[in-house]
């Protein structure tokens, strides 16, 4: 049973604080009728944070969120990184009632609340639902002719590796009929006629927080497409045409994939107007893409950063995926800034009423012309149903996604789109459930400091039993990795120790003669902290490739015990926020927990810390624990400091001085804060 409390102000005030295209909700007067007025409810919203897609889950029919102020996620991927691409995705319902044809849209706010929403988590822990309903059978103002639908929206959001970029929303779409004389009861039960569906998606691809809104490369260079049939629009990109001659089984991969207009895709595409920020000196060319971004710095496909690596590499996506009754695909257009449709009536005209499906580009290149980049708003409309009764319901579900391969982009992100989607659709064949048995055993793995007779450290052994996942049908091997950093896009850059296939395994295990393989890792500095990670690698056709991840993180801190006052250590040093304990997850709406650790320092020392000028700062012993978890590992005491000042300040970034004092003696040191 779902369950949730809530406590909340009155719909007014919360409402006003909702933002919509980057400015306050406008709220217009209500028509109310009594007999929905007990059902309305506050604006609420939940998020869905298990995979590695990040999203706002609303009760007043938005997708995601498109407040640049206070964002929280929206189409964030990776989960955490603050890197969004989508600004809002947007449900356009259409019909006609008693001859009179309307739209009801989220731009319009023309959907009120009838219930909160409710999240719980499925499946063992390894899916998140939630539940809403909304309405548009409320007269919000005047210009608004309601079309008497009650939405109840479900969303499916999963933590596995194999459907993790992807969320999925189910939606029930109900004629409830219109109190047309506001005295508290249905008195229109009339049925709907020509009904539309239609998902207009603005998807800024991407922003960055420490970017700027309205930059040349946040909005102001993506691409839309809905397919009508194949992917041969893809090869006017000059990155994805190279990707498919250096990899001839790129191009006929992509191909089996059927490519039709239930797929609406947004992507960081080149914009020919500005240039990348690629230093050329700075490339490797032995390297894919290196290579190409050598030759041609000029292309920002991805938004590659002065070293190539790509900060938006991820393809956005809308993929229909069932209907009842069906509806077809019907139109496809694009609009930008400036030139949204307001108003029923430009609505039906420029989108929902076409029946045809825009191109990518204006003219062919042959004929002097190209893609279109700019800031899109890719709609695509779906239907209609001849006539829905008072009472009955279209079920309409698709997935939302982001497919991104981070190292080589460009058509293999559209490759991990494809095998994306075609999970999402297997998943709601198999009613939202996951097949357990498709799954190769997860691998816990054991890290621990290997030290010398005169506990002097000199490295990591990373040890793991093989056994379990080797024993099922789709194992294909093991990767042991470290990381101690992330990307510009909050992806962990991975420094890989070892990579073994099936045969490989078995190999070694019948070369030792045990049953554990180990990796040694010595290339660790002291006083830093890693992040050691197995993946144990699989494949089925039903789920495609599978990565399931196990990770233990470790800190240098050398030796076994306190011999003496040189052993004491600040860590991380210099501080950059991105320790695994400051928060593994961090993101616009859920900031580093700024964590700060002096270890191995006697049982009764006390630190106290100066800035360079000598103004005292803070004072802190080393019983002062918060039991965060994470902990670096320590050989004695610790004590911890969350970068506030005695004055309850959080300390600017600098140079500061520490001093320790206890029984064994006193040591004086410089630590560094980066933010």
């Amino acid at each position: 049973m779902l369950r949730k409390i809530k406590f909340y102000l009155p719909l007014l005030l919360i409402a006003i604080l909702v933002q919509a295209a980057g400015e306050p909700l406008k709220l217009p007067k209500k028509k109310i009728s009594l007999f929905k007025k007990s059902e309305i409810v506050p604006i609420d919203h939940e998020f869905h944070r298990i995979g590695k897609i990040w999203m706002r889950v609303t009760n007043f029919s938005m997708i995601g969120d498109d407040s640049y102020r206070e964002r929280t996620p929206s189409a964030d991927w990776p989960g955490g990184s603050g890197n969004s691409y989508l600004y809002r995705g947007s449900l356009w319902l259409t019909g006609t009632r008693n001859d009179i044809r309307s739209t009801s849209g989220t731009e319009d706010q023309e959907y009120t609340p009838l219930a909160l929403v409710e999240k719980e988590t499925i499946l063992d822990g390894l899916a998140e639902h939630t539940w809403t309903k909304f309405t548009d059978a409320i007269q919000v103002d005047d210009a608004h002719v309601p079309l008497g639908l009650e939405v109840t929206q479900h969303t499916y959001a999963y933590g596995l590796s194999f459907a993790d970029d992807f969320i999925i929303y189910k939606y029930y779409l109900k004629n409830v009929g219109l109190d047309t004389d506001d005295d508290g009861t249905v008195d229109d039960m009339s049925a709907l006629r020509d009904v539309h569906f239609t998902f207009r998606m603005d998807g800024d691809v991407s922003k960055l927080t420490t970017w700027d809104t309205e930059a040349d490369f946040v909005n102001r260079d993506d691409h839309a497409m809905c397919l009508t049939g194949g992917w041969d629009e893809l090869l006017l990109f000059p990155y994805v045409e190279y990707q498919t001659e250096i990899d001839t089984t790129l191009w006929p991969y992509i191909n089996t994939f059927i490519g039709d207009s239930t797929l609406t895709i947004m992507f960081d595409g080149d914009n020919r107007g500005v240039n990348a920020e690629i230093d050329t000196s700075l490339i490797d060319r032995t390297t894919v893409p290196g290579a190409y971004q050598y030759e041609n710095p000029h292309d920002d496909f991805g938004n590659p950063n002065p070293l190539g690596v790509f900060q938006t590499p991820g393809v956005l996506a809308m993929q229909m995926i069932h209907t009842d009754p069906y509806m077809p695909p019907k139109s496809y257009t694009t609009s930008y800034i400036g030139q949204d449709f307001s108003g029923d009536a430009a609505m039906w005209t420029n989108a929902i009423g076409k029946t045809t499906f825009d191109k990518l580009f204006k003219l062919p290149p042959f004929q002097g012309g190209g893609v279109n980049e700019g800031d899109y708003r890719a709609i695509t409309t779906f239907g209609p149903v001849d006539s829905l009764a008072y009472g009955d319901s279209i079920e309409v579900i698709f997935a939302i996604g982001v497919g991104a391969d981070a190292d080589l982009g460009g058509a293999y992100s559209f490759v991990r789109l494809l095998e994306d989607m075609e999970v999402a659709k297997t998943l709601v064949d198999d009613n939202f459930d996951i097949d357990l048995n498709e799954i190769p055993a997860l691998t816990p793995l054991e890290i621990g400091a290997v030290l010398n007779d005169e506990n002097v450290f000199e490295g990591v052994n990373v040890t793991w039993n093989p056994t379990a996942s080797m024993a099922h049908p789709n194992f294909r091997g093991f990767v042991v990795a470290k990381f101690k950093e992330r990307t510009v896009a909050g992806l962990p850059i991975y420094d890989t120790l070892g990579v073994y296939t099936k045969a490989d395994v078995e190999a070694e295990l019948l070369a030792t003669g045990e049953n554990y393989l180990s990796v040694f890792d010595e290339d660790v500095a002291f006083g830093y902290d890693y992040t050691y990670s197995l993946f144990v690698r699989g494949y089925s056709d039903k789920y495609f490739n599978m990565e399931l991840l196990s990770s233990d993180f470790i800190t240098a801190t050398g030796k076994s015990h306190v011999n003496s006052m040189d052993d004491i250590l600040v860590v991380p040093n210099p501080y950059r926020a991105s320790a695994p304990w400051n928060n593994a997850s961090p993101s616009s709406s859920s900031q580093w927990k700024d964590r700060l650790f002096f270890i191995n320092l006697p049982d009764d020392a006390s630190v106290r810390i100066f800035t360079l000028d000598g103004d005292f700062v803070k004072l802190i012993k080393s019983t002062d624990l918060r039991n965060i978890e994470n902990l670096p590992e320590t050989n004695s005491a610790t004590a911890e400091w969350d970068l506030v000042s005695t004055s309850n300040r959080e300390v600017a970034p600098g140079v500061y001085l520490y001093h320790v004092s206890s029984s064994m003696g006193e040591k004086i040191g410089k630590f560094i804060i980066l933010k």
